[in-house]
């Protein structure tokens, strides 16, 4: 049956009169130069596999951006925020949700020692922030990585006064950052921020050590962003594979399966900041999300689901390293099997071997997400998509 995502398209043209980029997230944007294979709207979900507005099926690898590790519409998610919903979704009051979510993530998480909850990770990481700055008494962050829009730094809108308080600098190498405290006298650094890098990730067995050790040594706070890593890296995210404890976390995405959600967490003493600081929010804690996390947390800890996200990484790993040898084309994947990175050997490559997988009925991006779903005849299928739309590209003459 041929394929069309005309009534996507369609959409996407109407959507462009009444929203910038047409889309509220930069990375769903559709691409014009895939205009006719991507879809630009999907409509519903189940396990590994979603369907367009057009009616297409895919197995999907961008998992929402990340957030669904379990899978898509998992009934006993689904029904406890169902029965939440009947009950009502935000009080005038905490809900009793509040306290037992958050005594769950103290007993998962070697850094939380107290909880609070927000929506979004970007949101909770300018949280984490804030209560460094509050409660060293400093003013400069250092970032590694990317915290979410609103700890971007480096584009248009933010002020010169705040860009000159924050720095970004690489992953995997101390150096930089001994230079920076250095540089600054050590005093004036309220925290390091870090997100790992996916495709050199086991750089952090030295690296996050090395932090550590850097920031205990001055009096400031190491902060890990574990938005993507926890509950797919490991339950407790990089402080748990890498055995580093930091001061401050944040979790979001797969801690409640996509039900926005998120949670800033840490040390007592720091968490307690927050009463002078004041952070805030009329939706930090609603029942719904935490309806679902709640539901996610017991399902994580009954099933194996972090090994068996593991395992359907490997076999899709080795499977494109396979096909890549087979066809003698230069492509391969970097990282751990929870969260690779597909490497391929330009812009255009990658755009033309996404839009070939898309129109055989696979959704990539540039972390090859896994959820709980997959089975392994879910990837075997998904790889003789890959293998054909490698042989398209390779024709094309984009590998050479």
């Amino acid at each position: 049956m041929t394929r069309t995502v005309d009534q996507s398209w369609a959409l996407y043209d109407r959507a462009l009169a009444v929203t910038p980029m047409g889309t509220q997230t930069h990375s769903k944007a559709p691409r014009a130069a895939l205009r006719g294979a991507e879809p630009c709207y999907l409509q519903r979900g189940s396990g590994c596999r979603v369907w367009d507005v057009d009616g297409n099926e895919y197995i999907d690898f961008r998992c929402a951006l990340g957030p669904i590790t379990l899978g898509y519409a998992i009934p006993e998610v689904n029904d406890a925020v169902a029965r939440q919903l009947a009950d009502g979704v935000i009080f005038s009051y905490a809900h009793p949700l509040e306290i037992e979510v958050a005594e769950t993530l103290v007993d998962i998480i070697p850094c939380a020692e107290s909880v609070r909850f927000l929506k979004t990770g970007g949101e909770a990481m300018a949280a984490t922030h804030r209560l460094a700055r509050g409660f060293t008494g400093r003013d400069h962050i250092i970032t590694c990585g990317y915290h979410g829009w609103l700890n971007t730094m480096e584009r248009p809108g933010v002020p010169e006064a705040v860009r000159s308080v924050c720095r970004a600098l690489p992953w995997g190498d101390i150096a930089p950052f001994q230079a920076a405290f250095d540089e600054l006298g050590g005093k004036q650094i309220a925290a390091v921020s870090v997100a790992c890098s996916y495709a050199d990730i086991e750089l952090g067995h030295r690296f996050l050590a090395d932090l550590r050790s850097l920031t205990a040594r001055h009096g400031a706070l190491l902060i890990f962003d574990e938005i993507v890593t926890g509950f797919r890296l490991a339950r407790a995210g990089a402080q748990q594979y890498f055995g580093v404890t930091p001061d401050l976390a944040v979790f979001a995405k797969g801690m409640s399966n996509g039900v926005p959600l998120s949670a800033y967490v840490g040390r007592r003493d720091i968490m307690e900041k927050v009463r002078d600081v004041v952070i805030s929010s009329t939706f930090g804690g609603d029942a719904l999300g935490l309806a679902a996390a709640k539901a996610v947390l017991a399902i994580y800890a009954r099933e194996d689901v972090i090994g068996t996200l593991w395992a359907r990484g490997r076999r899709l790993h080795d499977g494109i390293t396979a096909l890549a040898s087979k066809l003698d084309v230069p492509v391969s994947i970097a990282g751990l099997p929870p969260l690779g990175q597909l490497q391929l050997p330009s812009p255009e490559a990658r755009v033309a071997f996404e839009g070939e997988c898309l129109r055989r009925g696979v959704i990539l991006f540039s972390v090859l997400y896994t959820n709980y779903c997959l089975a392994d005849s879910d990837i075997d299928e998904a790889l003789i998509a890959m293998g054909e739309a490698l042989a398209a590209v390779k024709s094309q003459g984009l590998f050479a």
